[in-house]
């Protein structure tokens, strides 16, 4: 079995959560699809109007529903690769702890930067974002397969793309950046700057900087590897 096969199949946490994701999302379009659940993106939806009223939960709830079955898709296959490598390196604690973080990073990010606030975020891409910038700061010299790229350098590329395409949003006026953004939409289309840019600043944000938290704990590269092999270990004497 290859090392990520191995992954994936011990990953039991990751699957809880994709199971999850899948569930709610299943249930949404069950009942009709978002349209038909409005209420439910209203009340459990991130907006600036619903922390108005006091609907705190949001920071957290809108990383779990999704607004397509593709939505999810992307999310899921993101949330496999990136969770499983996480999970398989540092626990299910910890890939949770990761993944929340990511999603209330990225929600506050969007209420500061996303021009588009005041409408309705859903999704987990936060908090999967968040799980490939800790494994791209904890790992920076790993490759990054199928991409030719070092973690560290993809890591950056992440971090600084989305912040450029944060500030890039016309919604937001900021002179000379704007022009910029108004442009590109001219030519990639408007869909551009319907994905939150902001959002995903957050989650990346979030992974690079709890990263940087555990590597001042002086947890090293042999420090990982005997806390995979004991975890191995503990399974292998549970089968």
């Amino acid at each position: 079995m290859t090392a990520p096969l191995r992954e994936l199949s011990r990953a039991r946490v990751t699957w809880m959560l994709v199971a999850l994701l899948t569930a709610i999302h299943a249930a949404v379009e069950w009942l009709g699809g978002y349209q038909e659940v409005a209420d439910w993106y209203v009340i459990a939806g991130l907006s600036r109007a619903g922390l108005m009223h006091g609907y705190a939960w949001q920071l957290l709830s809108y990383g779990f529903l999704h607004g397509s079955w593709f939505h999810l898709l992307c999310n899921i296959i993101f949330l496999l690769l990136m969770g499983s490598r996480i999970e398989f390196m540092l626990g299910g604690v910890t890939l949770l702890k990761v993944f929340l973080l990511g999603i209330i990073g990225g929600g506050l990010c969007h209420l500061l930067l996303g021009s588009s606030g005041e409408n309705v975020l859903v999704g987990a891409s936060a908090g999967c974002v968040a799980l490939l910038l800790l494994t791209t700061t904890l790992s920076p010299q790993s490759r990054m397969a199928p991409l030719p790229l070092s973690a560290k350098n993809l890591g950056a590329g992440v971090l600084l793309g989305s912040l450029l395409l944060s500030l890039f949003q016309p919604g937001l006026h900021l002179p000379f950046f704007a022009e910029i953004g108004r442009t590109g939409s001219r030519i990639f289309g408007e869909d551009l700057f319907q994905v939150g840019h902001a959002c995903h600043l957050g989650g990346a944000l979030s992974g690079w900087l709890y990263g940087h938290w555990m590597l001042r704990r002086r947890i090293d590269l042999n420090g990982l590897r005997a806390d995979r092999a004991r975890r191995e270990k503990n399974s292998r004497s549970g089968l």
